[in-house]
């Protein structure tokens, strides 16, 4: 019995001195970089706002400035906030690359997708991907976004017209609707899986975001990550009925869109790799969609006198009409600055980060980071910086007006879709297609304010609120 007691107690005492020694070396490492108070394996958990990972983050902020060191657990990651330093992150991919712990954990998900590539593999996916993206391929399928958006509106909101809902599965649906058509030529109208996938893809995304930002493990034991890797493959199993599909009707000769699959089975990939850019790309492409529709009628709730701003230059540019075209699109200038004002206070992807390959200097401040030092770029928060922004809490769309800045322009550190050779693929469409879905909804709707009401918000791959997004809907007397 002692025997087995000392053996119990030397493996516990040579793990923490291994903890120890691993948190001594990376603390030594990164000596120059301003932090708090770190302990061996718990790093700054031990702070009561720690796993509020944004709330944790602005507190570093204000007390150590634009760069720093985050410890959740015993291996850090340097946030940097400073845009000049962030813009040579995101474009210096040869010295900060997606590294081997964000690649495994994202991998449970999403394999080798577009989003956990590196180098080659990576401008092969995006060289097989993006010109589906591109403003005039998005366009085509305006009308399929128009008919999408008043089906639900009539569907969904009609029906609770005059009361309080939660907004995020008439959003989910409507962006899993549009995005399915505009990948696969899927309509999710009558598909029974629906309501799995967009419960399945927020549920996977708030789970590996949380892995990620708080440097959690993703053991195959924890019930979870078992969980999620079940949901992964009934996943694969329903984009193999999607591809069967089309290969069934490129048999018989019929017609065919031009989109992510088209191009997808021309490029010959394999299955597998088939099943993780689609499920790389109806994750990214609808969540992330949805969660900003959702915030979009939130602060409109909150702001009537925008909100009828927004309809006012809806009826000076359509009038009546639902057919809107790439023309109208281009007028709505102000219901572009609203969608632009709302990114920048809700960053729909909070935080990206890289691995340094080697060791690098930051070239505005000349800072040292070592190889393999994770840098954590926190795009919610730059959102949000009170050097760049007048103001930086305030809803103001006409701050857009005055900027004269466009989407991605990281000069004023404005980064909602990320920056350099990994921006968003999808940026123009979920602008695009959010510009169609408010102009129709206030053609018709009006979203009220509910006065107890808040969201909680979490931040991991996308940004959520974990008690829903509740407004008022009143249809507007026609």
């Amino acid at each position: 019995m002692l025997s087995i007691l000392g053996m119990i107690g030397y493996a516990t005492l040579s793990f923490l001195t291994i903890i120890t020694l691993q948190w001594l070396y990376e603390l030594v490492r990164l000596w120059h970089i301003p932090s708090s108070l770190s302990l061996p394996l718990i790093g700054q958990l031990y702070h009561p706002h720690a796993p509020m990972v944004m709330k944790f983050l602005s507190g570093m902020r204000r007390k150590h400035g634009k760069i720093f060191s985050f410890w959740p657990g015993n291996t850090p990651m340097v946030v940097v906030m400073e845009p000049k330093c962030v813009r040579q992150i995101l474009t210096d991919t040869k010295t900060f690359v997606k590294g081997s712990d964000y690649s495994n954990k994202f991998a449970i998900v999403f394999g080798e997708g577009l989003v956990t590539s590196n180098g080659t593999k990576h401008r092969q996916d995006r060289s097989c991907l993006a010109k589906y993206f591109v403003r005039s391929g998005v366009e085509n399928y305006l009308g399929y976004m128009v008919e999408t958006t008043q089906d639900m509106i009539e569907t969904t909101l009609r029906p609770v017209d005059g009361s309080t809902i939660d907004l995020q599965e008439f959003f989910h649906m409507l962006a899993l609707r549009v995005f399915g058509y505009f990948s696969a030529g899927h309509d999710y109208k009558n598909d029974p899986e629906a309501q799995w996938i967009n419960h399945t893809v927020s549920k996977g995304s708030s789970i590996i975001g949380e892995h990620i930002v708080l440097g959690l493990p993703v053991w195959s034991f924890i019930p979870r990550i078992k969980q999620l890797k079940k949901d992964v493959q009934k996943m694969h199993a329903h984009i193999e009925k999607l591809i069967k599909r089309r290969l069934s009707d490129r048999a018989a000769g019929k017609p065919e869109n031009d989109d992510p699959m088209k191009g997808m089975l021309d490029a010959n990939l394999s299955r597998k790799e088939m099943y993780e850019q689609f499920t790389t790309l109806l994750s990214a492409g609808h969540d992330t969609t949805a969660f900003f529709g959702c915030y979009m009628a939130y602060m409109l709730a909150q702001h009537p006198e925008v909100q009828q701003k927004v309809k006012d230059e809806v009826k000076e540019v359509l009038g009546g009409r639902t057919d809107i075209t790439p023309e109208d699109t281009k007028k709505m200038t102000y219901t572009a600055n609203v969608m632009k004002e709302v990114l920048r206070l809700y960053t729909v992807i909070p935080f990206v980060n890289r691995t340094t390959v080697t060791d690098v200097k930051l070239r505005d401040n000349g800072l040292s980071l070592p190889k393999g030092t994770t840098a954590l770029v926190p795009l919610c928060l730059m959102n949000r910086d009170g050097d760049v922004w007048e103001n930086p809490n305030e809803f103001n769309p006409d701050r857009f007006a005055d900027l004269k800045i466009s989407d991605n322009s990281a000069k004023h550190g404005y980064l909602p879709f990320g920056y350099g050779s990994r921006t968003c693929i999808g940026n123009t469409l979920a602008m695009v297609e959010g510009n169609v879905m408010f102009a129709l909804l206030m053609q018709k709707v009006t979203f009220t304010k509910i006065p107890d009401f808040k969201p909680k918000i979490s931040a991991g791959i996308s940004l959520v609120s974990t008690n829903g997004i509740r407004v008022g809907v009143t249809f507007d007397k026609e």
